[in-house]
């Protein structure tokens, strides 16, 4: 099932593959609503077991982004959920990388990424079926 939220700095479109939830970003993760929102629609997924950030299409991040980040780690996880990076574009892995904060989160592999994939096109088969 996907779900689109939006505002003027970023928009977020979010996709369940059976108890993975993928949340691919664009825009900009800057303070103000767009870190409320994604800080929300984050902890919105009670049902996932794990929960991954796309940031292939993120182009800008500032100090809030990266605390909404820290801070949804952190509140996801004490719900025993993984939760994952990827996909971090050169600007964006750049500013975690000088914050030494590249180190704080888990990035999801190649692999991961591939069974993602193929769970997205499973998916998306037994739609076309129904």
């Amino acid at each position: 099932m996907t779900h689109a939220a939006s505002n003027n700095t970023l928009q977020a479109t979010v996709q369940t593959l059976g108890d993975t939830t993928v949340i691919h970003l664009a825009g900009r993760l800057v303070r103000g609503e767009a870190c409320r929102k994604l800080g929300d629609l984050v902890l919105d997924q009670v049902d996932a077991r794990a929960i991954v950030l796309n940031l292939a299409e993120v182009d800008g991040m500032d100090a809030s982004g990266i605390g909404t980040l820290l801070r949804t780690q952190e509140s996801v996880r004490s719900r025993g959920t993984v939760f994952q990076l990827m996909n971090a574009v050169d600007q964006v892995h750049r500013v975690l990388v000088l914050t030494g904060l590249d180190r704080a989160f888990e990035f999801c592999s190649i692999r991961d990424q591939f069974c993602l994939i193929h769970r997205s096109a499973e998916s998306q088969s037994h739609s076309a079926v129904a």
